[in-house]
């Protein structure tokens, strides 16, 4: 992967941030910070691979600049995520989760099990709760994934989510669906291969692979 700054600089510059805006006098541990990273950008690596954009992936490579912030909200999500998982440090992955949320307006915590492979366009507003989510999964500024009563969405692979749409609640998502923009969906069983839009009222209809296509490629 084409980096802006090697994994050194970056785990120094992503600890600065966090001893900026958490200044509790709480030690890093550079070494494990440093091998968190890594694991980081290998996560990111493969999520970006597969995004059509230039920035994200051109001339058979992954690319990852730390000043593209769509970019590095991802890769914040991955950090936590992946300290969270190591069991290291608690403390240190909420940080992280409140550094992204402070930064980028995104709400996705750090024991929220996101796919592999995602987009992450504009991400402003956007808060993904703890839905049972699968690969190739698009999402605008300003979209909810949430629970009523406890139950969360299943989502099949290729689900976009244009800006301010929302799922909520027990829905079952099929593959290649698609919400258009300002859709809320509450308690819904939708059916592969499914466009739902607000053209004036709520409303479905076939969709293509066309969305999926512009947005990812190798999507095996």
């Amino acid at each position: 992967m084409i980096l802006s700054h090697t994994p050194d600089e970056l785990a120094e510059y992503t600890m600065g941030q966090i001893k900026a805006f958490f200044p509790d006098g709480r030690l890093i541990d550079r070494i494990k910070f440093q091998g968190a990273v890594r694991i980081t950008l290998e996560r990111t690596e493969n999520c970006f691979s597969h995004i059509s954009h230039p920035s994200y992936y051109s001339e058979q490579q992954a690319r990852f600049d730390i000043f593209h912030s769509d970019q590095y909200c991802t890769y914040l999500y991955f950090l936590s995520n992946s300290i969270f998982q190591s069991g290291e440090d608690l403390t240190l992955a909420k940080k992280i989760f409140a550094l992204n949320k402070a930064l980028h307006a995104f709400n996705c915590m750090y024991d929220t099990l996101l796919p592999d492979i995602f987009w992450l366009i504009h991400v402003v507003g956007t808060v993904l709760g703890k839905a049972n989510y699968s690969n190739f999964l698009v999402v605008r500024q300003n979209c909810t994934v949430g629970a009523m009563a406890g139950a969360y969405p299943t989502i099949g692979k290729g689900f976009v989510m244009s800006a301010g749409s929302s799922l909520i609640g027990n829905c079952q998502i099929g593959a290649n669906v698609m919400l258009g923009p300002g859709c809320t969906i509450v308690n819904r069983v939708v059916e592969d291969n499914t466009l739902i839009a607000l053209n004036p009222g709520l409303n479905s209809r076939a969709n293509s692979q066309r969305a999926l296509e512009a947005h990812f490629h190798n999507m095996r």
